[in-house]
């Protein structure tokens, strides 16, 4: 995390440091089509990481019986909460410009009844910062591949 932080805190040119080469794929009739712009990169990578929507998906009819939850939702405790931060890995950062994980681990007594207070206040009134909602989301190549004209030879790296 902390390389694709320093990643994405370059100068901004065409969206980022590494250059994405031309993109090339099948288009209609077989023809090979070209993406050179970022603009047409983008829509690619888009339609490559978002596929539309399939036929024949539709929302359940009104009427729909479902049967009961598995399990009953309970306000977060400061036991779970310990026990995610034991499993943290202690360098990473949820997003750039984050604390490391290490901060979490190292002061776990003094953060969590806070967090659980603030965590259970959230739950109850059904908010959450708006900032949460926001992901930097990076383009990288997956690992050895043959050609990284292809946009199926790429992926997302999504940081919350």
């Amino acid at each position: 995390v902390w390389t694709a932080g320093q990643l994405m805190k370059g100068v901004p040119t065409d969206g980022g440091r590494a250059r994405i080469p031309d993109l090339r794929r099948k288009g209609a009739g077989g023809r090979e089509e070209a993406a050179v712009t970022n603009e047409e990169k983008s829509a690619w990578l888009v339609e490559e990481f978002y596929p539309k929507r399939g036929t024949g998906a539709t929302d359940p009819d009104p009427d729909t019986v479902y049967p009961e939850p598995l399990w009953k939702d309970e306000p977060l405790s400061e036991d779970i909460l310990h026990q995610v931060i034991r499993k943290m890995k202690p360098w990473k950062a949820t997003r750039s410009g984050s604390f490391p994980n290490s901060v979490y681990k190292n002061c776990a007594d003094l953060l969590v009844p806070r967090l659980q207070r603030i965590y259970h206040a959230l739950d109850v009134y059904q908010c959450e910062p708006s900032d949460w909602k926001i992901t930097e989301t990076i383009v990288g190549r997956k690992p050895g591949k043959p050609d990284y004209s292809n946009p199926g030879a790429h992926r997302l790296l999504i940081l919350l």
